[in-house]
């Protein structure tokens, strides 16, 4: 195993115990990786494909968790004040600790590079022919999978810790190979990983849901890695911007796509899988051994007849600044029960501060008795389309169009919110656009990737940067897990 990658297990690795190994063979032994792709059926791949997913949730406490832990460094969620001893505090106080926070960067860039490696395999090594028949297109489609999923994979690395190590080959990976630029990171594996995905992937997902990509999704996370790079670290500008743009309006244009009529609809389990809006996201499942954490993780402390674990709690000074409407109505919890006869408002509660609701009707059982929920977590929706070409139109032109201004009045006015936009004024629009994002996209993992690319986080929070690890090293990275420097002899990432 290389030591560059803490977890290199196969994602389906069930499928070699049940291959087509001789076991009479003498000596009896196990086929190879190739071997495997070369006698494996389409229907096999598929389920080698499938472990791509099973192993970026890593159980209960993979994306879902980790995401949103990191996402407590933003200014839309924030932490108990009464839990003791809290290892989220320092996260959310801008100043990660490599000891107690360890698991919030060694899981994440374990299961990314799980990801990565299974990744790697299936492109390399799965059988497609030049026909055009059924069975050709769907290990097309897998392979597109696979390269989206690679890139997805890299591009939160880059995000989360900056230079990484980089290989599109895992023969490649070396103990002592260096980490790579965050730049030769998009250009030569994220990018044109997404160009082979959106080029293999069929315009309707395998599942018929957001829970396998599409060209759509794929092409949504492409607009925003040039979104992106046109933003902190990179800065590339006008340019990326434009190019963002582009790639989101062909999806406006072309996809079909649209918003669910009813923001809460979203959020409702009997409905998650409706492929109108939800373009790429975890389907969780208790069952299935998949949950998430939208179980006691949300609810407060207090809150009756089963207390949270208040692992999350809404800003309240964000909550101020949201928008009245049916929107807000449903992300929000301001008061709640805290015995059979008491309804205290938040500010009188144990912890002080809102609860989030949005996730709230993914619950199994009564409110807040399971640790475990189903749900899904979202990666891609088209209302980030909308915003992205809103923003990222503008940004490239320096003017407001009228298809932007569109974009974003049709979020706005889908959340029944009190703010519409009708200013024309690039600055103003752009304020606006920025400020939407964050309603919109409340707890959904994206709140700390958009401070961060447009460096705002002094703006929002500054207290906290005034001593944050960020200001005083003049970056926005967490430390690469200290195993690996340990194996690899790295610098780590200034501060750490």
């Amino acid at each position: 195993m290389k030591k560059i990658v803490i977890y290199t297990a196969i994602a389906g690795s069930l499928l070699f115990g049940n291959s087509c190994a001789d076991l009479d063979q003498e000596p009896q032994s196990f086929v190879t990786t190739q071997e495997f792709f070369e006698i494996a059926t389409t229907s096999d791949i598929s389920l080698f494909v499938d472990g791509l997913y099973n192993s970026m949730w890593q159980g209960n406490y993979g994306f879902n968790c980790r995401l949103m832990r990191i996402n407590t460094g933003a200014d839309d969620m924030t932490t108990s004040p009464t839990k003791l001893n809290n290892v989220l505090n320092y996260i959310r106080d801008l100043y990660p600790n490599p000891t107690s926070n360890d698991a919030d960067f060694t899981t994440p860039w374990g299961f990314f590079y799980k990801v990565i490696y299974d990744a790697n395999m299936c492109i390399e090594y799965t059988q497609v022919e030049t026909d055009n028949t059924s069975d050709t297109n769907t290990r097309k489609s897998l392979v597109g999978e696979a390269q989206f999923m690679r890139a997805l994979s890299y591009f939160y690395l880059v995000r989360l810790f900056g230079d990484v190590p980089f290989y599109l080959r895992n023969e490649e990976a070396t103990d002592a190979m260096p980490r790579t630029s965050v730049a030769e990171v998009y250009e030569k594996g994220i990018i044109p990983s997404l160009q082979q995905a959106i080029t293999l992937l069929p315009a309707v997902s395998r599942s018929g849901s957001s829970s396998r990509p599409s060209k759509w999704a794929a092409e949504a996370c492409l607009a925003e890695v040039y979104l992106t790079m046109a933003g902190w670290p990179l800065k590339k500008g006008q340019e990326y911007y434009a190019k963002s743009a582009e790639v989101a309006l062909g999806i406006i244009n072309n996809s079909g796509l649209s918003l669910t009529e009813n923001y809460p609809d979203l959020w409702k389990e009997s409905l998650k899988k409706q492929a109108n809006e939800h373009m790429f996201a975890i389907h969780n499942s208790v069952a299935d051994k998949m949950a998430s954490q939208y179980g006691k993780s949300f609810y407060p402390a207090d809150f009756y007849p089963n207390a949270g674990w208040s692992d999350y709690y809404a800003d309240p000074d964000f909550m101020d600044e949201y928008p009245e409407g049916a929107r807000k109505d449903w992300n929000y919890m301001t008061e709640w029960a805290i015995n059979a006869t008491t309804v205290v408002n938040y500010k009188d509660s144990k912890d002080g501060v809102p609860a989030i609701s949005k996730y709230y009707d993914y619950d199994n059982g009564n409110p807040g008795a399971s640790a475990q929920s189903n749900g899904l977590t979202p990666i891609y929706r088209y209302a980030d389309v909308l915003l992205m070409y809103a923003e990222a139109s503008n940004l490239a032109t320096g003017s407001v169009n009228a298809t932007a201004l569109n974009c974003l009045q049709e979020v706005q006015k889908r959340a029944e919110s009190s703010v519409v936009t009708t200013t024309t004024n690039s600055a103003e629009f752009d304020n606006a656009v920025f400020a939407e994002r964050g309603w919109e996209f409340l707890a959904e993992y994206k709140r700390w990737f958009d401070l961060v690319r447009r460096e705002k986080l002094a703006e929002v929070k500054p207290v906290e940067w005034a001593s944050s690890i960020y200001k005083a090293n003049n970056h926005y990275y967490l430390p690469v897990p200290s195993k690996q420097i340990e194996l690899t002899g790295w610098k780590n990432n200034a501060g750490y």
